[in-house]
């Protein structure tokens, strides 16, 4: 089966690729019935949005990125866990990195995924390398949250707040960003 495209769309419905794109965006200038017959025409070829073109046109990906030392960590885990059912909450898509506590493991991660297709970042662990990280964190161009944990012998409860309290935080940041308010990213 071939890939169903905005293109394919218009051919099929007779419409410009302008006003496909528009009636799935619901734009108020595509009549209710033209927005109904397109994108039932899109339910029923199972059309998927090019998250890549909607993020060059947007400016914004609603990916972020966190990264751990160790994803199989009870820890990390717990963290991830509510980080992630928060981020979906708001229609973010979260990307995982592991840095293997390896020396500069934090901060060649943080560096790998300034390429533009991230929306913000947060780096937890236990290194000292996270604090001249965190002490630089205006540096990243990105918002970013950057965590160093202190005490690991605490009930996956509290990690779970942790996370949570981490991607509120990073969601307010990006929201600011977006809306061009400079922020210190930390």
């Amino acid at each position: 089966m071939m890939e169903v495209t905005m293109k394919t769309l218009s051919k099929m419905s007779g419409y410009s690729v302008s006003t496909v794109s528009k009636a799935l965006r619901d734009k108020k200038d595509i009549s209710p019935k033209t927005r109904r017959i397109i994108k039932e025409l899109a339910e029923s070829c199972d059309f998927v949005p090019n998250n890549s073109a909607i993020a060059l046109r947007s400016q914004k990906s609603n990916t972020i990125a966190v990264i751990v030392p160790q994803i199989d960590s009870k820890i990390y885990g717990s963290m991830l866990n509510s980080i992630q059912h928060i981020a979906f909450e708001r229609g973010y898509r979260v990307v995982v990195q592991q840095y293997c506590n390896g020396e500069n493991g934090a901060f060649e991660s943080l560096k790998s995924l300034r390429n533009g297709g991230i929306d913000g970042i947060i780096l937890i662990g236990t290194s000292n390398e996270l604090d001249a990280i965190k002490k630089d964190a205006a540096d990243h161009f990105l918002p970013t949250v950057v965590n160093k944990i202190e005490d690991t012998g605490l009930h996956t409860d509290d990690y779970k707040y942790f996370g949570k309290k981490n991607i509120q935080s990073l969601l307010s940041k990006i929201d600011s960003y977006s809306a061009g308010i400079k922020l210190h990213m930390v």
